[in-house]
């Protein structure tokens, strides 16, 4: 029954100062509301990101399409653009780092994985295709941000690599350049595939790429498990499909 009274609005999701008690109590990655305002602005940022850059959207503009107050927003990230960087990088973490993983193993198929870890990224950037339209159509903090979460990606393949290389230790000049080779042709391969509009299926694109690849990247173990880099320079021109 109405009594007349003005009904006070109903505070956005975050102003509520009893749940800094709850959160407070337990671990906030395993808090519900937590977890729940982060999927608003998420969902938000990735649909406002899909028109323009994150690095134009405002946090009132972001807090007021996900519905929380700007002081939630805050325990979640710096900027909007700083939202969208880690909202991408963390869809993408599982199972890049389980890849990664694998590829410590000796004897693995490496082309098979590197196939599948192209393959997972690709299917990434159609899951959010105006995202990353957006994204590579100029420099920005959140590509920067992107850049060095695959230089990072590329230091756990090329380590896990360099340790079943045969022969003299790698130079840290090698290493660094492998790992920033890497790191750019997977930017290289999603711009490519933005650019030409998603018309080839994502197959086509890796085995595209993998007609560019450097030969260290198509290198296959010997029965040993063992990789010698002169074997993978003169076997280069033929890739396993």
């Amino acid at each position: 029954m109405n009594s007349g009274k003005p009904q006070s609005p109903r505070p956005p999701v975050g102003a509520d100062s009893h749940d800094s008690v709850t959160a407070a109590t337990r671990p906030r990655a395993d808090d519900p509301r937590y977890q729940r305002v982060r999927g608003r602005l998420v969902e938000a940022i990735f649909e406002l990101a899909g028109s323009r850059p994150a690095e134009t959207v405002g946090v009132s503009e972001l807090t007021s399409a996900a519905g929380v107050s700007r002081a939630a927003f805050y325990g979640h990230a710096a900027s909007p653009a700083a939202l969208l960087s880690d909202a991408l990088i963390a869809e993408l973490r599982p199972s890049l780092d389980v890849l990664a993983e694998q590829m410590s193993h000796p004897g693995v198929d490496y082309i098979g994985l590197w196939r599948q870890i192209y393959l997972t990224l690709l299917d990434h950037v159609r899951t959010h295709r105006a995202v990353y339209e957006v994204i590579t159509a100029r420099e920005s903090a959140v590509s920067s941000a992107l850049t060095t979460y695959f230089e990072e990606a590329a230091t756990m393949y090329v380590m896990d690599i360099v340790d079943q290389i045969e022969g003299p230790p790698m130079t840290a000049l090698w290493v660094v350049m492998a790992i920033n080779q890497q790191a750019h042709n997977m930017l290289a391969v999603i711009r490519s595939w933005i650019l030409t509009g998603l018309a080839d299926p994502p197959e086509t694109v890796v085995d595209t790429y993998l007609t560019l690849a450097p030969p260290w990247q198509l290198a296959r173990p010997d029965d040993r498990g063992r990789i010698s880099l002169h074997r993978a320079l003169r076997g280069h021109d033929g890739v396993a499909r």
